[in-house]
C-alpha cells in the first residue's frame, strides 16, 4: 500500500505539464540563465575597467618624472603600457578646479608636486623630504584601480630611480627579492583551490534549493488535501495512517530532490560563464575539482539527509496547518533559519569545530562546504549523517502522532 501512495503522489506531479515546468524546467533555466548572465557582466566589468586608459593630471610636474614616464612607455609592450594618460600642463592654481572633475568622474587622479622638486631631491637634507600628494575617487572604479597602479608601481618604480642616481644602485638599498626565482610557491593538494572557490557559495545554494524545492509542493500535498477535502476521504480508507504519511513524505523527497539536482546541473551547466561569483574568481571546472567516487557518493548521502530533514519539516507544517496559505506563513519563520544556515559557510573561516556538525541543517552545510576542500574527515561525515538521521526520525515520529490526532487531520 506504501508503493501505491506513493504512486500516487508522484503521478499527479508528474503528469501535470504546469508542475513539471514549474518544479524541474523553470528553476533550473533561471538558474543557468542568471548565473551565466552575472558571470558574464562581472567578467566584462572587470575586462573593462582593466583595458581603461585613466585620465591622470600632474601639477607641478618634475622634469625627472616626465622623463620617467616617457622612458617607461618607450620599454613597455603596448599590451603592458603603463595604462594613463598624463597631462602635466597644470599649476597649483588648478588644483581645487582638478578636485571637482574626480568628484563628478572626468578625471581619475590629480598627482601633485612640491615646487622645485627636482632640485630638493637633488640638495637632499634628512629633515625634510619633497612631497608628492595624490587624489581619487574611491566611488570611482576606474579611479580607484588607476590609483594603485600609479602608487604601488609607478611612483615605487619613480622613487628607486631617484634612488639609484642619489647611490649609484639603488640595489645597494635592497636587502632582499620576493620570489625572484620561484614559480611554483602555490603549493595545494590537486582541485582543493578550485573547491576551496566553490565552498563559499555551493553549499548556500544547495541548501536554498533543496529548501526550496521541497517547499513548492510540499505544502500542498497534505494541507492542500485538507482544504480539499480528500484528505479525509483517504483518512476513512483502510490503510494505516503511517503508511499514508510515510507515502507522501517518501514521494515528497524523490521530487524534491530530483528538482535541486536539476537545478544543481543547470549550476555546474553554468560555471564557465558563472566562476567569477559562484567560485571567487577561481578558474574551475569539474576536473580540476578532482573528485573521486566515494567523494561523490559522500556528497549524495549528504544531500539525501539534508533533503530528509527538509521535507520532514514541511509535512509537519503541512499538517498541523488546515489550509496552504496557513501553511506558507508557518513556514516562513523555518525558510530564515534555512537561509541563515546557507549564509553560515560565506561568513566562516578556518577549521570547523566537531561539536557544529551535530547542529540539525547547519551542521550538513558545514559538511559540503569541508567536503569541496577535500577537509571532510570520517568522523565529521558520520556525525552529520548519525544527526540527520536521528533529526529524520523524530519528525517522523511527530508527523505521525500529529495523522492520529482527529483534531489536527480534520481541521476542527
Amino acid at each position: 500500500m506504501l508503493l501505491v501512495i506513493i504512486k500516487k503522489e508522484l503521478k499527479r506531479v508528474f503528469t501535470d505539464r504546469r508542475l513539471v515546468f514549474s518544479s524541474f524546467i523553470l528553476p533550473a533555466l533561471s538558474i543557468y540563465l542568471l548565473y551565466s548572465l552575472l558571470g558574464s557582466m562581472i567578467g566584462n566589468l572587470t575586462n573593462n575597467i582593466d583595458e581603461h586608459i585613466a585620465n591622470v593630471a600632474i601639477v607641478n610636474a618634475p622634469e625627472s618624472f616626465i622623463t620617467y614616464v616617457d622612458e617607461y612607455n618607450k620599454g613597455m609592450p603596448s599590451e603592458e603600457s603603463v595604462g594613463f594618460t598624463m597631462n602635466a600642463g597644470f599649476s597649483s592654481e588648478a588644483i581645487d578646479s582638478l578636485k571637482e572633475k574626480i568628484k563628478t568622474g572626468e578625471l581619475d587622479v590629480l598627482i601633485t608636486f612640491d615646487k622645485s622638486f627636482d632640485e630638493a631631491v637633488t640638495n637632499y637634507e634628512k629633515e625634510k623630504h619633497p612631497n608628492i600628494n595624490t587624489f581619487f575617487n574611491p566611488s570611482e572604479e576606474y579611479s580607484q584601480t588607476a590609483i594603485s597602479g600609479i602608487e604601488y608601481n609607478i611612483l615605487a618604480d619613480y622613487q628607486n630611480q631617484l634612488l639609484g642616481e642619489r647611490f649609484g644602485s639603488v640595489s645597494a638599498l635592497t636587502a632582499f627579492t620576493l620570489n625572484a626565482d620561484n614559480q611554483d610557491n602555490r603549493i595545494a593538494e590537486e582541485g582543493k583551490e578550485a573547491g576551496l572557490g566553490m565552498s563559499f557559495m555551493i553549499p548556500m545554494l544547495l541548501n536554498v534549493m533543496l529548501f526550496a524545492g521541497a517547499m513548492g509542493i510540499g505544502m500542498d500535498v497534505i494541507a492542500g488535501e485538507k482544504e480539499r477535502g480528500t484528505m479525509a476521504t483517504m483518512l476513512l480508507a483502510p490503510v494505516d495512517r503511517e503508511t499514508i504519511a510515510f507515502g507522501k513524505v517518501i514521494s515528497l523527497g524523490i521530487v524534491a530532490t530530483l528538482s535541486a539536482m536539476c537545478t544543481f546541473g543547470a549550476v555546474i551547466a553554468s560555471l564557465p560563464n558563472a566562476s567569477s561569483f559562484l567560485a571567487a574568481g577561481a578558474d574551475v571546472s569539474l576536473d580540476s575539482l578532482a573528485f573521486t567516487p566515494t567523494h561523490y557518493i559522500m556528497l549524495l548521502i549528504i544531500l539525501i539527509m539534508q533533503v530528509g530533514i527538509f521535507v520532514a519539516v514541511i509535512c509537519l507544517v503541512s499538517v498541523i496547518a488546515k489550509s496552504v496559505k496557513e501553511a506558507g506563513t508557518y513556514i516562513s519563520p523555518v525558510y530564515m533559519l534555512v537561509m541563515f544556515s546557507a549564509f553560515a559557510t560565506v561568513f566562516t573561516t578556518g577549521d570547523v569545530e566537531l561539536y557544529k556538525y551535530t547542529i540539525p541543517v547547519l551542521g550538513n552545510v558545514f559538511a559540503i562546504k569541508e567536503l569541496l576542500t577535500f577537509d571532510l574527515s570520517l568522523i565529521e561525515f558520520g556525525v552529520t549523517v548519525g544527526v540527520s538521521i536521528v533529526v529524520i526520525a523524530i519528525l517522523l515520529k511527530l508527523i505521525t502522532m500529529a495523522f492520529n490526532n482527529e483534531r489536527t487531520m480534520f481541521n476542527s
